[in-house]
């Protein structure tokens, strides 16, 4: 396991030089978030689902028969309920954003 790097290390007490640029100054860790700029996708937004310990367990048998991921799952039921509500369908809402670009 790799050392954690000193919560002191990037202070900047008044009255000394930034750290920036200065050699030894402690680089930013591999995990540390990336700014909204530098995301790899930008197309996709990241969200969270709270789901029903019940409702998750069956969700990953679905998707075991399947031998798919649950996010499969999820995205079908998503598909469904904007086709329910008169939306175009995941595919042709991703189809038409690339056609914009």
């Amino acid at each position: 396991m790799s050392k954690r790097p000193s919560i002191i290390g990037g202070l900047n007490l008044q009255g000394t030089p930034s750290s920036q640029g200065v050699a030894g100054s402690v680089p930013e860790p591999p995990d540390a978030p990336k700014a909204p700029a530098q995301r790899a996708r930008p197309e996709v937004v990241h969200t969270s689902l709270y789901l029903p310990r019940e409702v998750h367990r069956r969700l990953r048998e679905i998707a075991f028969a399947r031998d798919v991921k649950v996010h499969d799952v999820i995205m079908e039921g998503i598909d469904a309920a904007l086709l329910k509500h008169g939306h175009p369908s995941v595919e042709a809402l991703k189809a038409g954003r690339r056609q914009k670009t």
